[in-house]
Formats: C-alpha cells, structure tokens, sequence
C-alpha cells in the first residue's frame, strides 16, 4: 500500500473527510503502475471540491456527466482528476455498485485506509477478473465486453463463475449503444497479445452475440483447402494476425521504411475486425459444384457487406468502417494475383492496379492475406508458403512502386493531350493518363520523350484516325 501512502495528494483541500480515491487508481497504484488520471468518489459537496482542486492545482472544471450520472474533471497541465459524488450512504454501499472487484478498492484519504469489502485486493494479488455481485451485468451489460477488454489489459484471467455469468447474460449486449461495444472492443484490438481473451469470448457465447453475422459460419464446413470451419478458421486468422504485427521486421521478407511500418501498425486495430469478419459472407455463398468441389463464389463481397452492417451498427467512424471493409472486400485480391503468376499471365502492369486499386491499404492486405493462409491448417503447409513468399515479394514491390510514385510529376499530363494531340476531356481521355502512369510506375517509361511516343502509338494503333481525332470520335 505504501504506493498509495506516498502519492502527492498536495491537490486536495486541507478538509479531506469523505474523499476517497477508488476505481482504476487504486487498483494501479496497488500493482505499482502509474495511474493514467485521479478518480475521486465525494462525500460532500463534490462541485466545491472540484473548484478547490482547479484553484489548487491551476486547471479548468469540465462537465462530463450524463443523464443519471454527474462527473466533473478537472484538467490541468500536472493532473487529470475525475471526480463523482459518492453512490450510496457509505464507500462501502458505492463499492459494492461497481462492476469487478479490482475496481472495487478505495482508498480513504482523511483516515489513510483501504476499503476492500469485496476481496478486490486479493483477486488483484491472484491476477482475477471477478464480478462484485450477480447482477453487475444486469445493470449495465457494457460490462461483458469490458470483462475481457480489462483480463487481456493486464494480463489477467476471468473467474469461472463470472465468465459463467456472461454466458448466460451475453443476449443483453443488444441493449447497449453500439459506440460503447465499440469503444470496448478497439481498446482489446489493439492490445498486441489479447487473442487469448478474444477466443474465450467466442467460447462463452459473446463474440456471436455482438456478431450475429457471425453465427451462421459455426460448423460451416469449407473446402479440401481448409482444417477448420469458417468460425474457427476466422479467429485462427486474428491469432495469426496478431503473430505478424507484435514483431513485422522479424515476420517479412523485407524491412518495411518507417512510415509504412508506423502505418500498418496503427491500423493493426482494425486489420484484427476485419479479420473475425473476412469470411462472414461465406455460409450465404456456400456453393457445391457437380464434381463435389465445395467454393464460396462472390464470398468477399458478401463479407464486406456483412461488415458493413456490423459497423454501422456499432457506430464506427467512416474511416474505421472503410478500411476494415475495403481490407474485407479486397483480402481474396493477392490470391488472384498469386494465381496469375503460377499461370504466368501476371504482368507488371497488373501489380501497378492492384496497387493502385489497394492504394495505402495494400500493405494491411497482403498481411491480413498472409495471416489467412497461415489460419487454414494447424501447421503451415509446404504449399502455402510459395503464396506467403508471394506476398513478401509483393511487399518489396509496394515499397517501390511508393517511391516511384512520390519520385516525379506524371510524364504526361492532360494539358499535353490537350495540346499536343488535340484530345479533350473524355472516358479515353482518362484511360490514356491512367495507363501512360502505370507503364510508368512499372518501369516501363522513364522519360516523357517515351510516354509522348506511347500515347501517339496507341492513338493509331487503337482508333486510327490520328492524333487530331481521336478525342472527338469518344
């Protein structure tokens, strides 16, 4: 406790009767982690006392409460403190609100003691997530996800019975905002080691009650090509996932610049959603063939249409909604790709339109079409990693076609069609500017000189009627 004793309480009012320090405060000040913010719980006039705290320690009072629940922080340069007005008669009557018991500890200022009426110290000690009472659920179902998001933040397990409770209470997470859901599960996402708790919460039930989309790929068997059903198969590929982004530099063939490796890794929250969702699509476009093939035609597709319901009703933000779609959508891409090559029709010119069709999300593709692989089979087969050094290569690829395009101008703008070849603004138009780029980022045309003798050839070869017509004749 002497973490608690020594904390710099020079903030508080001189009077400090009926103040308590609770919540994540306690609970990290007793596992020797510095608090992110104070949470105080008030006996009292707590609006007085938050004045007295902003005086004291040079900050401003903000209002953050909501209908039902009053909360003042006061922010200043040195601290950020969180107060509320105590629930209940007593600490003990607010502790015994709370939802687990390592949030359940105060700690009483004026008389220098912990409040522990719940074990909290004790489950902190045995690193236990564990409800205070049976109907913390009941009360406010936010608290099944937040379960795991807080096992999988310290590294903590969930008690059998609490973990029990959530199984038989995980239909309720259909009352709560979607926001809160999803403000929840982003901060699990982005943990680098949370897919321990993520698998539990497929297996207590949780995982299908936020996704129902997910429901019907349960014992959706697939194809020769696959060990696992689709469910299965879908948090083998977030395992996976997660694999290729707690160490990139050491997981690929090729070290990736700064910028794209800061990138991939902020996006890494949202390449882990799309992956439980990548193949959701697949049940609806089961499809077995007169020779006993079994394929899911159109299953990406149908996959990002899926997510997108899923995200609109957890009340993503459009950037969030649209990569994690667009990665869905487009994960099956480098497996055509790889096919191509095997059949030697892949040219460098269709890995330009890949790459400009992926754009800045190339890079999340290829990974999360790496982890897919990897996820199809307990253990990696020799066949899979001819397509997993395709990537790699692909990757090398991407960083080069990046430098390259942000190299020089284009060789060929419009005002030169304009001008020089008499063209106006047109669908052909656009199709001369668009390939005159992609010979050019393939390394096929380095110089204007070539590229104005490119767009003269294909003016004759294509439409024959000359540089001086070609444009009107669209």
């Amino acid at each position: 406790m002497s973490e608690i004793v020594n904390l710099n309480l020079d903030f508080l009012p001189e009077n400090r009767h009926g103040i308590y320090l609770v919540g994540g405060t306690v609970r990290d000040l007793l596992m020797g982690r510095k608090p992110a913010d104070i949470d105080l719980a008030i006996r009292g006039d707590f609006v007085h006392i938050a004045a007295t705290i902003a005086d004291k320690c040079q900050g401003k009072v903000v209002d953050l409460g909501k209908k039902g629940f009053a909360v003042l922080r006061v922010a200043s340069p040195s601290l950020t403190v969180d107060i509320t007005p105590l629930a209940g008669q007593t600490i003990e009557e607010n502790l015994c609100q709370r939802d687990f018991t390592i949030n359940a500890i105060a700690y009483d200022v004026a008389d220098r003691r912990l409040v522990d009426c719940s074990g909290g110290h004790a489950d902190l000690k045995q690193k236990t997530v564990r409800m205070v009472s049976d109907t913390v659920f009941t009360k406010d179902p936010a608290r099944l996800v937040r379960a795991y998001r807080m096992a999988a933040m310290l590294g903590f397990g969930i008690d059998s019975k609490t973990r029990a409770a959530i199984g038989g209470f995980s239909h309720l997470i259909s009352q709560v905002a979607g926001e809160r859901i999803w403000a929840e599960l982003l901060k699990l996402f982005t943990l680098p080691h949370g897919s321990p708790i993520v698998r539990q919460m497929a297996d207590d039930g949780l995982m299908v009650s936020i996704f129902p989309e997910l429901k019907p790929s349960i014992g959706c068997i697939q194809n020769h090509f696959h060990q696992f059903d689709v469910f299965e198969h879908s948090l083998r590929t977030y395992e996976q996932l997660e694999m290729l982004l707690a160490d990139p530099n050491h997981q690929f063939a090729i070290s990736l610049p700064a910028d794209e490796m800061t990138d991939l890794i902020d996006r890494g929250a949202l390449m882990k959603y799309a992956a439980l969702l990548h193949d959701a699509g697949k049940p609806a476009t089961k499809k077995k063939y007169a020779d006993g093939r079994v394929g899911f035609p159109g299953h990406a597709g149908r996959s990002a249409a899926l997510a997108t319901t899923a995200s609109e009703r957890l009340r993503l933000s459009k950037v969030q909604r649209d990569t994690s779609v667009s990665i869905i959508r487009n994960h099956i891409r480098p497996l055509f790709l790889f096919m191509a090559m095997q059949k030697g029709t892949l040219s460098h010119r269709g890995t330009i339109r890949f790459f400009n069709h992926c754009s800045s999300l190339t890079l999340p593709i290829l990974v999360h079409s790496i982890a897919d692989i990897l996820a199809k089979h307990q253990t990696q087969q020799p066949k899979d990693a001819d397509f997993i050094s395709f990537c790699h290569g692909l990757m090398g690829d991407y960083v080069n076609f990046r430098k390259r395009q942000s190299a020089g101008p284009p060789l060929v703008n419009g005002h030169d069609l304009i001008k020089i070849f008499g063209l106006f603004p047109t669908p052909r138009f656009k199709w001369i500017l668009s390939r005159v780029d992609e010979h050019r980022l393939s390394g096929e045309l380095s110089t204007r000189e070539q590229a104005l003798d490119w767009v003269k050839t294909q003016l004759a070869s294509r439409w024959g009627d000359g540089a001086q017509t070609a444009g009107k004749k669209s």
